[in-house]
C-alpha cells in the first residue's frame, strides 16, 4: 500500500465494505478507543460510532488530523465545535437509522398496549378457546401520543400514529411543517394530555435530563413512556420512582446512562418496563447505511465536499 495514502484510524466495529473502500483510498489501522491517544498523532482521518469520545484532550494531539466520521446519527460523544476551531471537518450519516428506528417505536407502541398469546403448537379444543378468551389492551385509534422532537425520526413516527387514528400532540425548538394533523403545544401541555410520550432528541444541554422528577409528576396518571432516543435525557432513578409508583403504567427504554447498565440499574426488576439493548437501529439495512459515513471521510481527505457535514446545531 503506498505509503502517501492518508493514515485512517477505525475504532469500532465496521461493515466489511466500508472497511474495504477504507483500505482501497488509505492507509487503515484498526485499534481498540483506549489506545487511541497513542496513535491519534499520526491520524490524517478518524472514524467512531457512539463509544469513542472525542474531546479536545485527544484533538491537541492529533496534529495531522482533518476529518472526524461518526458512523450513526448523534454527535455527542464529539466535541463538534473543538473540532471546528482545530479546522477539523466532523461528518456524520444522519438518515442512516431512520426507519429502525420509526418501526422500533411503533412496536413498542402496540406492544405496551396490546397483549398476545402465540399458539406454537397443537391446542386440544377446550385449551384453545380458554386461550382465546384472553382480552387486554386498547385501540391506537383514538389514544394520544405526545412526541417530543419532530426531526427525521420524531416526525415520521407522528406521521404514522396519525395513520393509525391517533391523536399526536408535538413540542420542537424548531418551526416544522407536517403534512399531517398535528397540535402543537409546550412540554407540560404534552405530559399532561398524553396517553403514551415518545422522545426524539439528541442529548444536548437542552435535553440532559429532561425527563426527571418534575417532568414526571406532569405527566397523565397512567400514561407511558418511550426513550429509544439517549438515556441521557432521562434521569432514570426518577422514572423508575414513576413506575414503581403506577405514576407511569408502563415504559420502554432501549438507551440507558451508563452504557451497559450496572447491576445495580434502577430500571432492573420492574415488571412494567421493557429494556433493550440500544438495538433500535440494529437492523442491517440500517447498520450499513451508517458505516457508509467513510465514503464522506474520504472525500474530505480527497479535497471534495461531504455529503453529510455536521450542521449547527446538531450537537
Amino acid at each position: 500500500m503506498s505509503s502517501d495514502k492518508p493514515l485512517v484510524i477505525v475504532t469500532e466495529p465496521m461493515d466489511p465494505p466500508s472497511m474495504a473502500y477504507l483500505r482501497e483510498h488509505a492507509r487503515l489501522l484498526e485499534i481498540d478507543a483506549k489506545d487511541l491517544s497513542g496513535h491519534i498523532a499520526q491520524a490524517d482521518g478518524l472514524v467512531v460510532r457512539t463509544y469513542t469520545q472525542v474531546r479536545p484532550p485527544l484533538l491537541d494531539a492529533a496534529g495531522r488530523l482533518k476529518v472526524v466520521g461518526r458512523a450513526g446519527v448523534a454527535l455527542e460523544n464529539i466535541d463538534v465545535p473543538a473540532c471546528r476551531a482545530r479546522g477539523i471537518q466532523v461528518v456524520h450519516t444522519p438518515a442512516a437509522n431512520t426507519l429502525a428506528v420509526v418501526d422500533y417505536t411503533l412496536r413498542m407502541i402496540i406492544e405496551l398496549n396490546r397483549r398476545f398469546w402465540p399458539m406454537s403448537g397443537y391446542l386440544p379444543k377446550d385449551e384453545f378457546h380458554k386461550v382465546r378468551q384472553n382480552m387486554y389492551g386498547r385501540f391506537m385509534s383514538g389514544l394520544t401520543l405526545g412526541i417530543v422532537g419532530l426531526g427525521r425520526i420524531g416526525s415520521r413516527v407522528g406521521r404514522a400514529a396519525a395513520g393509525l387514528g391517533m391523536k399526536v400532540l408535538g413540542n420542537d425548538i424548531q418551526d416544522i411543517q407536517l403534512d399531517y394533523p398535528i397540535q402543537w403545544v409546550d412540554k407540560p401541555t404534552l405530559y399532561a394530555q398524553s396517553d403514551i410520550v415518545t422522545i426524539h432528541v439528541p442529548e444536548t444541554d437542552l435535553t440532559r435530563g429532561m425527563i426527571n422528577r418534575l417532568a414526571l409528576a406532569q405527566f397523565k396518571p397512567g400514561g407511558q413512556f418511550i426513550n429509544a432516543a439517549r438515556g441521557g435525557c432521562v434521569v432514570t432513578a426518577d422514572l423508575a420512582e414513576a413506575l414503581r409508583s403506577g405514576r407511569l403504567s408502563g415504559a420502554v427504554i432501549d438507551c440507558h446512562n451508563p452504557e451497559p447498565p450496572p447491576p445495580d440499574y434502577p430500571l432492573f426488576g420492574l415488571e412494567n418496563v421493557i429494556l433493550t439493548p440500544h438495538m433500535a437501529a440494529r437492523v442491517p439495512a440500517a447498520m450499513a447505511a451508517m458505516c457508509e459515513v467513510v465514503y464522506d471521510v474520504i472525500a474530505v481527505l480527497e479535497g471534495r465536499q461531504p455529503r453529510y457535514p455536521a450542521q449547527e446545531g446538531a450537537f
